[in-house]
């Protein structure tokens, strides 16, 4: 083990049991000077980094800052050692082939008899996986794990948020509910495998068709989606918006050397006209598409309540 001082007054650091177990350490620990320069590092930081010792010996941690942090997280930490106080905290670490891993570290001031803050120790613990699995965790709370669209339930959240705008600044929206034309035929013919890379193909062809930052797309269910339209001018672009998909849904899709032909059928609802709550909105959508696939499919419906009266 390397011996470090802080200056020639100060005692070596680093000897005997405790420099044993610091060295060993499953996690990584290294100790800088009390200018923040790095003296002694053990073989897992250099393990979990990527950077030998004499890389990292004469460095300020600096060399592993991520870009992920910004200035008053580094100050708040450097204010809270400087004072003698022990930090805490998550931080995302490069390493040196430049990907990113995620620790909670502690770094706790070291003194010497005259209470002097001498050194720094700062003991790292990867939670790169944890949080890995919790992101996924995450995302798919909200989105649909075949396609990475939206599931209903954020859809539903961003149609509320969508309405309660709009309310606001009068303009419309549009909620377009789509449902493939004999789907089932495909998965009978073809198979489930081939079922599922057709609907995320299809999801790629949706999402390509929408704005990007205003718009949002999602599969409700088995081969149903939805796309939510905002702040339009006109609600005719609604139906703009519905022929582009019909065009773009109706050209062969090539899965694993074979083509396959699908239809959509499209219902339209608009706010506030066809309705002032998400789940008005959503069921009015949803009778449109099913009259645009009574009537063959391929096509689009916008909702007109006096076509469902008994």
């Amino acid at each position: 083990m390397r011996k470090f001082r802080g200056d020639n007054s100060r005692e070596p650091v680093g000897q005997g049991l405790l420099a044993k177990a610091l060295a060993s350490a499953a996690d990584p620990v290294f100790i800088t000077d009390d200018t923040g320069h790095i003296v002694w590092v053990n073989a897992a930081f250099s393990e979990r980094s990527g950077f030998s010792e004499s890389e990292a010996l004469g460095k300020t941690p600096s060399f592993l800052n991520s870009g992920k942090h910004a200035p008053p997280f580094y100050r708040e930490l450097w204010q809270t050692i400087l004072a003698g106080r022990v930090w805490r905290g998550e931080v995302v670490e490069r390493r040196k082939d430049g990907s990113l891993y995620t620790a909670d570290e502690v770094i706790t001031p070291l003194r010497d008899d005259q209470g002097v803050v001498t050194h720094f120790v700062a003991v790292q613990h990867d939670i790169t996986l944890r949080k890995q699995e919790s992101e996924r965790e995450h995302f798919l709370a909200y989105h649909d794990a075949l396609t990475g669209l939206y599931n209903r339930v954020l859809f539903m959240d961003l149609l509320e948020q969508a309405i309660a705008r709009s309310s606001h600044s009068q303009h419309p929206l549009a909620l377009l509910y789509l449902d493939l034309d004999n789907f089932k035929v495909i998965n009978d013919n073809f198979g489930h495998e081939t079922g599922d890379r057709l609907l995320m193909a299809v999801a790629e062809r949706l999402s390509a068709a929408v704005r990007k930052n205003t718009d949002a797309v999602a599969r409700l269910s088995g081969d149903e989606f939805a796309i939510l339209q905002t702040g339009l001018n006109d609600p005719q672009a609604a139906l703009a918006l519905a022929r582009k998909l019909l065009d773009s849904i109706s050209q062969p899709f090539v899965l694993e050397g074979s083509k396959v032909q699908i239809g959509v059928s499209i219902g339209i609802a608009i706010y506030p006209t066809d309705g002032r709550l998400a789940e008005d909105l959503l069921r009015n959508a949803d009778k449109a598409m099913y009259l645009a696939k009574s009537r063959g499919g391929g096509s689009s419906q916008l909702y007109d309540p006096t076509l469902f009266k008994n």
